[in-house]
């Protein structure tokens, strides 16, 4: 699986250590870097540092570079606002697509979900596919903090649960719901925002009432029917515009 993003580079060590097998394939045989030359590295904490390669270990087609860190370039706030996003596990690669596009508009937490009418489930690969994704948008987008992606649930156990009482929590609905106008005088005075749209056969009846004993608050996105991916990517979309407009 790819995870390349260009001219940074992810890495989970201290002051010294090894990329991933991946990176280290993209800096070495893709760009050709050779030891002693200058990159850009990520930790997904909200660093962005310049590095140096001091090693490169060869054996047969594996491939590992070591890197040093050197100085702190940028440093990024945490976001004032959390936006968590419950992301429907979907047919092909729309879920990652989902991962990828909610990396770049801000999401700061992903809960990929199975409901009544999922028709994909979920898979024991999944989690490691969805943090890859996660890690080539975040290094794509140019932000420094790597969203939490939580392991997949099943919609009703988790909602029977009670999860995140005091939150703002946005369900996108056909055919009802408030209008956005409505929806932003609610986001102005919220510290922690919940949304989530469903799968392609939809919410079951009993899904739809857990959600709005939960307190989700139903949104009308479009008089048009929605793919299950456009409806999640709008529903993103409009609430992470907003809040990185309005909070900075």
């Amino acid at each position: 699986m790819d995870i390349q993003g260009g001219n940074r580079f992810f890495f989970t060590f201290e002051k010294e250590g090894f990329l991933s097998e991946e990176e280290s394939h993209h800096l070495i045989r893709v760009l050709r870097k050779k030891v002693g030359e200058r990159i850009k590295l990520i930790d997904g904490k909200g660093n962005e540092y310049e590095g140096e390669i001091v090693k490169i270990i060869k054996k047969g087609k594996k491939i590992k570079a070591k890197v040093r860190l050197l100085e702190l370039l940028r440093k990024e706030k945490p976001s004032s606002v959390k936006i968590i996003a419950l992301v429907p596990l979907l047919k092909g690669d729309k879920t990652e697509f989902l991962i990828e596009k909610g990396v770049e508009l801000g999401i700061n937490e992903f809960i990929p979900f199975q409901s009544d009418h999922s028709v994909a489930k979920i898979s024991s690969k999944l989690d490691e596919r969805l943090k890859i994704k996660a890690i080539n948008a975040l290094k794509q987008s140019g932000r420094l903090y790597l969203p939490e992606i939580k392991p997949p649930i099943i919609l009703r156990n988790f909602l029977s649960e009670n999860p995140f009482p005091s939150s703002l929590k946005i369900v996108a609905l056909p055919e009802k719901g408030i209008f956005l106008e409505k929806l932003i005088e609610k986001l102005i005075n919220s510290k922690e925002i919940v949304l989530i749209s469903g799968p392609e056969g939809g919410f079951s009846k009993e899904e739809e009432k857990l959600l709005k004993e939960k307190n989700f608050i139903p949104l009308f996105l479009s008089p048009y029917i929605l793919r299950a991916e456009t409806a999640s990517l709008s529903l993103m979309s409009f609430v992470s515009i907003f809040v990185n407009f309005y909070f900075g």
